[in-house]
């Protein structure tokens, strides 16, 4: 008798235990079938805003249900990815491309202003009234400045130059970015850098909705990097010099020549002059320090003027290299700085306008000679 109390004690437990979690799963798959409070409660924004009545929601072309849903947690909209997906997959509608503007509470039939529940979310998204669907395609100059940048998208989107620059310029902003984006790292930080991500956004042709945010943004430059970055990956890895040390060499180097042949070796020029105790004395830096376009920069010249005169960019006044990056380059420019020509003894180089291309010197001599014959001579 007393065997079976105790077995059917055991078995009320177990029932008991059963009944528990199975009411957990219910509870935690009910509660995250709900948008998060803070979305309810409006905290959930563009910009790091407090508060407001809609958040800007993106879903780009080609985008997968799934990888939206997880996009709409990793946005603080909806708490558990997963299981909204499979509740997606048996009850909603797959989603279009575009721009939305997530309703934080809406108007029902009967004139009652509601909180919106996932339902209401799923269905907006799969609306393609609710999507602002126009689209530009902008080439971004390679070489090119973060301000430049900046301009165009000012220009073609709703984002504003002035927006996009400041959050660019939002070190709290770039840390958020820093687990996803290897390549940023908290020397880009250093108190004389101009532009923080100066070198990072890597120049290419992309696709933006007219109807964009910050964020969007930032992560389809970010995305293009890190792809020049991981294709790379095991030569930065090797490299002796720091990631930003590398991305800077790479953007001197990219303003210096537009001659891919002569990439390694003007990179080359570079690593041996930062072996010897002689500033580098690159006129792009001292340019880049006084804000000289490079139309600018090529008709001064080395003038005294700026060459002269102190700035943590110049190298013609300060040992090593600039802080940060002075322009945004391309892969070219970064396979050069990762592998410099280190074959040669050159220690100067100008540009041949006579010919093209780029002229070496391993002598003072023969610099000065290259410069009355290839740039002097030719027009500079």
């Amino acid at each position: 008798m007393k065997k079976k109390t105790k077995l059917l004690v055991i078995i009320i437990s177990l029932l008991a235990l059963i009944a528990l979690i199975v009411v957990g799963l219910v509870a935690y798959v009910s509660n995250a079938l709900k948008p998060t409070k803070a979305f309810i409660n409006g905290k959930v924004c563009a910009n790091n805003e407090e508060s407001c009545e809609i958040t800007p929601f993106i879903i780009d072309e080609g985008s997968y249900d799934k990888d939206t849903i997880v996009k709409l947690q990793e946005a603080g909209i909806i708490k558990d990815a997963n299981i909204v997906y499979y509740y997606h997959r048996l009850f909603g509608t797959s989603f279009v491309a575009g721009y939305f503007e997530l309703p934080h509470q809406y108007v029902d039939e009967t004139g009652t202003k509601k909180d919106v529940d996932l339902d209401y979310l799923l269905a907006f998204l799969a609306n393609g009234n609710n999507a602002h669907q126009d689209t530009v395609m902008l080439s971004f100059d390679e070489g090119g400045f973060i301000r430049e940048y900046a301009q165009k998208i000012g220009e073609y989107t709703t984002v504003s130059a002035e927006e996009i620059l400041n959050y660019w310029e939002d070190e709290e902003v770039i840390k958020s970015y820093m687990n996803e984006y290897p390549f940023l790292t908290d020397e880009i930080f250093n108190e004389n850098v101009k532009y923080y991500l100066e070198g990072y956004l890597f120049p290419d042709t992309y696709e933006f909705f007219e109807f964009t945010n910050c964020d969007e943004i930032t992560r389809k430059f970010f995305n293009r990097t890190l792809e020049i970055y991981n294709k790379h990956i095991d030569e930065f890895n090797s490299s002796e010099y720091s990631i930003n040390q590398i991305f800077t060499l790479a953007s001197m180097v990219q303003w210096e020549t537009g001659d891919p042949e002569d990439s390694k070796t003007v990179a080359g020029v570079f690593i041996r002059r930062l072996n010897y105790p002689e500033v580098l004395g690159s006129t792009v830096t001292a340019c880049y320090a006084f804000d000289l376009t490079k139309q600018e920069c090529f008709e001064k010249g080395d003038n005294l003027e700026y060459t002269q005169t102190y700035h943590p960019y110049n190298t013609y006044t300060v040992q090593g290299l600039p802080p940060g990056p002075v322009c945004n380059p391309n892969e070219t420019a970064i396979t050069a700085a990762l592998n410099p020509d280190l074959s040669h003894n050159y220690f100067y180089f100008c540009a041949d306008l006579c010919n093209g291309g780029t002229v070496f010197a391993e002598t003072a001599e023969e610099h000065q000679y290259n410069i009355e014959h290839y740039m002097l001579a030719c027009g500079y």
